[in-house]
């Protein structure tokens, strides 16, 4: 396995930077991107991730901007009970004639491994001995 590697976070300068760049690299590439962008959206998927920081959907599969709709939560999570998602669902399927819905996890979710029948008894019984 290998070595944990350290990721700078950028402050709050550096990320509207960063933005400012990226969509100055965006127009350089294509004058109309944000304007083509603006005027439909038709993606084929609906793509339900995990909101943790070390994935992103788009490098993941090799997409651009507005060829998947992105959703995402903790643990990747499908749950009758959770209205953005149930906001999310139709809106794709029936508003925007997305084709697929791809549920994708990853290696290492620790809010999966908590849900797991070992760390809910782990948990439990924590709370029991400090409560």
């Amino acid at each position: 396995m290998g070595q944990a590697r350290h990721v700078r976070t950028p402050n709050d300068d550096q990320l509207f930077e960063n933005n400012r760049q990226w969509v100055a690299d965006q127009l350089a590439q294509d004058p109309d991107h944000f304007e083509r962008l603006a005027a439909s959206q038709h993606p084929r998927y609906l793509f339900i991730e995990c909101s943790d920081s070390q994935v992103n959907a788009n490098e993941m599969v090799g997409t651009r901007s507005g060829e998947m709709l992105i959703h995402r939560n903790i643990a990747n999570l499908v749950v009758h009970t959770d209205m953005n998602l149930m906001s999310v669902l139709p809106f794709a399927v029936e508003v925007l004639d997305a084709e697929h819905v791809i549920v994708c996890g990853h290696y290492g979710c620790g809010p999966t491994a908590d849900t797991t029948p070992a760390a809910v008894r782990r948990q439990r019984s924590t709370a029991r001995t400090t409560g």
